[in-house]
């Protein structure tokens, strides 16, 4: 039991480092514009054929990344279930242990 909560606060430390670090790392002073904007602006509806240059940017230049996102969430949710899944059998077999 004592090795599962030292897991779990190694993972939290871990967790939380990293979030610290990209909160720093990605705070920096960025332009408000850029070449790729003006880019876009000019070009992203005759080079996607997308009315809206919203979904132009999202559909078009951006479907890779949002797939990837995707696939990222999606296992990230799994993740989760699975330990839960796992400690809610630890629990159970730690009550019927007790009875």
């Amino acid at each position: 039991m004592k090795t599962r909560r030292w897991l779990l606060a190694a993972e939290i430390l871990v967790l939380s480092l990293t979030a610290v670090f990209l909160f720093l790392a990605l705070r920096g002073n960025h332009p408000l514009s850029s070449g790729i904007r003006e880019y876009i602006l000019e070009n992203g509806r005759e080079e996607t054929g997308a009315l809206n240059l919203v979904t132009a940017i999202y559909l078009g230049y951006r479907a890779f990344d949002t797939l990837g996102e995707t696939i990222v969430l999606l296992l990230a949710v799994s993740g989760v279930l699975y330990f839960v899944d796992i400690f809610r059998k630890d629990r159970d077999l730690e009550k019927d242990d007790n009875s």
